[in-house]
């Protein structure tokens, strides 16, 4: 496997940080650039607090309520939905997945990663 430069692994940071990169290769090549290098791992860090301050901020500062058209016509849809499903049309299966993985160096966790994938089904009643 070939090592990558600091520039592209600081690159992918934010992405790896957000469990947003799928091929596994990359990943894994991040994660063990990572592991040997301490000035990525402390500019992990960096990014980390950062996206962590962001979504306080935004949490915090986008508290706005959903006005009352919106909210009525998200319940109509919903209800459709239902008298779909008592009338067998359709029913619907959601399966949520999680996986955790941890990169432990030297005894210490270096790395953590949640993960989760929702699966939907939808197919008709017998």
């Amino acid at each position: 496997m070939n090592q990558i430069s600091c520039e592209l692994c600081q690159e992918w940071l934010v992405p790896f940080i957000d469990n947003q990169i799928e091929d596994s290769a990359v990943f894994n090549e991040i994660a063990f650039h990572l592991q040997d290098c301490a000035d990525c791992r402390t500019q992990l860090e960096i990014e980390r607090r950062t996206i962590g301050v962001v979504r306080a901020l935004l949490s915090r500062s986008c508290c706005e309520t959903a006005p009352v058209t919106l909210q009525e016509r998200v319940a109509h849809q919903l209800h459709l939905l239902q008298l779909q499903q008592l009338a067998g049309f359709t029913q619907t299966e959601i399966i949520t997945q999680y996986r955790r993985t941890e990169i432990t160096i030297d005894g210490e966790t270096q790395i953590e990663i949640e993960t989760s994938h929702e699966i939907r089904r939808d197919f008709p009643l017998p």
